[in-house]
């Protein structure tokens, strides 16, 4: 699935985590979309394609 531009997208994966995605012109933005007056954190789109790219390697997965 790919962003959308300046749209808030929900991921969640067991329906009370859940996180919002949002892709502007310059940066993407993630927000908890239980709390969504909380805080948003920022990442350029060089961030997030790194970040991405690490986490289908398997990078940021927990221990077993």
């Amino acid at each position: 699935m790919a962003l959308q531009p300046n749209v808030w997208t929900k991921f969640s994966s067991n329906g009370n985590n859940c996180v919002e995605v949002m892709l502007t012109d310059t940066e993407v933005l993630v927000r908890n979309s239980n709390r969504p007056g909380a805080g948003t954190l920022s990442f350029t789109h060089a961030e997030w394609d790194s970040h991405t790219k690490g986490q289908k390697l398997g990078v940021f997965d927990l221990p077993s």
